[in-house]
């Protein structure tokens, strides 16, 4: 039996689909794989607090935050997004990820390491928007753009 392909999606994956942007199509397409139980996804606990920062800082309308903040929990609580609190192993990853670069060009972030992490041990692909963090720790692999996934 062929095994489905695993994502873990960054937030900014979630905020595409939010707020409308250029992909959101693509965002709404791995949603609905998942839901239509074709691929698995993943997302660190963090991912949580950063759309829900965003949503903070760039909704005003407190029911449609919560509109957007429900969906997603329906959609953990149903399993068809599968969080994960990352334990030591993905943070000692995530650390290795980040101190990968150089002074001149740069390191990544520690943050987006943890999402990029998670993908490398759940043998699973790292969807982001983030072409920063893509140019720095793309040697690592389990990793590509949103534009580039379907």
């Amino acid at each position: 039996m062929e095994s489905k392909k695993k994502y873990v999606l960054d937030a900014n994956i979630f905020l595409e689909y939010i707020y409308g942007r250029t992909l959101q199509d693509l965002a709404r397409k791995l949603l609905i794989q998942a839901i239509t139980g074709e691929i698995e996804i993943f997302i660190p606990s963090l991912a949580l607090d950063e759309i829900s920062e965003v949503l903070c800082g760039n909704m005003d309308n407190i029911e449609q935050i919560a509109s957007h903040l429900h969906y997603i929990e329906k959609l953990i609580y149903e399993e068809i997004i599968k969080v994960f609190v990352p334990n030591t192993k993905v943070r000692l990853k995530a650390i290795e990820i980040a101190r990968y670069g150089s002074k001149k060009g740069g390191y990544p972030d520690f943050t987006d390491s943890l999402y990029h992490a998670l993908a490398i041990l759940q043998q699973a692909i790292f969807i982001t928007n983030d072409k920063k963090h893509l140019a720095k720790a793309k040697d690592f692999g389990h990793i590509q753009l949103l534009s580039a996934a379907i």
